[in-house]
């Protein structure tokens, strides 16, 4: 079904434009009751053998997705009504930005995969924090944060834009990550570096644990 469909109709698309338009699918369908209900019982089932504990997190099960899909936490609940047993949302950056100028997204059909050089883009931490904060969750599930460097932000000021982001998005994340491996932002594999890395990821630590005293939200880097 599914082959066909890609054959008739999103093989003549342009990959991102087919990506917003099966988002914007996904996002209606969690909307209507009956519907997310009766998909969710048939992509998401609950298997007691499948519970999995992580970073001192319990999940349905160990099947999750990645950061680069939902980049700013609109669809949390439709990827867990499609079976995804944690969400990682992201990547979020200290502000808001466009990613890089389009064709960005590449379609390799015989190796059934895609070419990702997307930079970034997102509606920033705040808009994403604030979209977090009002959200009225409908499945259960754990949702993952990811950010990263705005692009604009010089090297030497990393630090404090990680830490913007991480005192904006910690409360409402069940764990953080810290992205330094983009090659789409120019620079931030330089972060790798030891002795960069240290410092980024000990004052994003403590960002966390000031703005969420009650919870020691798990950082992944």
């Amino acid at each position: 079904m599914y082959k066909l469909f890609f054959r008739l109709v999103f093989h003549r698309m342009d990959p991102e434009q087919a990506h917003h338009l099966a988002f914007r699918w996904i996002r209606l369908a969690v909307r209507v009751p009956v519907l997310r209900t009766f998909v969710a019982a048939a992509l998401a089932p609950r298997h007691k053998e499948l519970r999995t504990e992580a970073l001192g997190l319990r999940m349905h099960g160990p099947f999750g997705l990645a950061a680069g899909f939902d980049k700013n936490a609109v669809a949390i609940d439709g990827m867990s009504m499609l079976g995804f047993d944690h969400v990682e949302i992201g990547t979020v950056t200290g502000e808001p930005q466009p990613g890089n100028p389009r064709k960005r997204l590449f379609r390799l059909v015989a190796d059934r995969a895609l070419i990702n050089r997307m930079g970034f883009n997102n509606d920033g931490s705040l808009a994403v924090a604030a979209r977090l904060a009002s959200r009225t969750p409908v499945f259960r599930t754990v949702v993952g944060v990811n950010i990263g460097k705005t692009k604009v932000v010089p090297e030497e000021e990393a630090v404090a834009d990680y830490v913007k982001s991480a005192e904006r998005l910690a409360p409402y994340a069940d764990y953080l990550v810290v992205n330094v491996s983009s090659p789409n932002t120019p620079g931030l594999r330089n972060l790798q570096a030891t002795e960069a890395l240290r410092p980024l990821l000990s004052a994003v630590r403590e960002a966390a644990d000031r703005v969420v005293p009650g919870r020691r939200v798990p950082l992944l880097g």
